[in-house]
C-alpha cells in the first residue's frame, strides 16, 4: 500500500487506477449509506476520489489500514457537505432518553439492503446522526460540531432514529 500510496502522490496513472479499484467498492458502500439512490452514490463516489486524488499530497497514511480510514473520512465529509448544499436543515429538538430494543429473530433476517432501505426511509437528520454515530462512530460532540447542532440534538436524533427503526423492524416482522 505504501507503493501504492507513493505512486499516487507522483501521479502515477496506473497506480491511480489500482487505487481507484481498491478504494471504489469500501466508499461506494459509505457513499450509498449517506445517499438514496444507485445515481447519487456513484456521483457522491466519484466527487470523494477526485477530492482523494486531488488531497493526496496532504495524506500522511503509510499503511492500508490508516489511508483506508482517511479516504473513509473525505467520503463521510463530502456526503455531509452534498447534503448542506441540499439545504439540510437541523432543528433543534427537547432531547429524549428511550432507547431501541431490537427483536434479535427479525434482526437477524435482515440482510445490508434491507437496513439501508429502512434507514433511508428515516428522515434526513435522523439518518445522519445514525451513520455518523452507529456506523462510523462519532461521537455526539463530533457530531454536534459536524451538523453545527446541540450535542443533545444528535443524542435526540439518534434515540428517534432508533425508534422510527423499531418501529419499521417490527412492521417487517408483520409483512415477513
Amino acid at each position: 500500500m505504501k507503493k501504492l500510496i507513493k505512486g499516487c502522490k507522483e501521479l502515477e496513472r496506473r497506480s491511480q487506477r489500482e487505487m481507484v479499484d481498491h478504494l471504489s467498492p469500501f466508499l461506494y458502500n459509505i457513499c450509498r449509506r449517506y445517499t438514496h439512490n444507485h445515481e447519487d452514490a456513484k456521483d457522491l463516489l466519484q466527487e470523494s476520489l477526485i477530492h482523494i486524488f486531488n488531497n493526496m499530497d496532504k495524506c500522511q497514511a503509510r499503511d492500508k489500514a490508516t489511508f483506508f480510514a482517511w479516504s473513509k473520512r473525505i467520503t463521510i465529509n463530502r456526503a455531509l457537505a452534498q447534503k448542506r448544499k441540499k439545504g439540510l436543515e437541523v432543528e433543534s429538538m427537547v432531547d429524549n432518553t428511550h432507547h431501541l430494543l431490537i427483536v434479535p429473530r427479525i434482526q437477524s433476517q435482515l440482510n445490508v439492503q434491507d437496513i439501508l432501505k429502512l434507514l433511508h426511509l428515516l428522515p434526513q437528520n435522523q439518518s445522519l446522526v445514525f451513520n455518523l454515530s452507529v456506523i462510523d462512530g462519532y461521537s455526539h460532540a463530533e457530531i454536534a460540531k459536524i451538523l453545527e447542532v446541540k450535542e443533545s440534538s444528535s443524542r435526540t436524533f439518534l434515540t428517534r432514529a432508533r425508534q422510527s427503526l423499531q418501529q419499521l423492524i417490527q412492521k417487517q416482522e408483520i409483512d415477513l
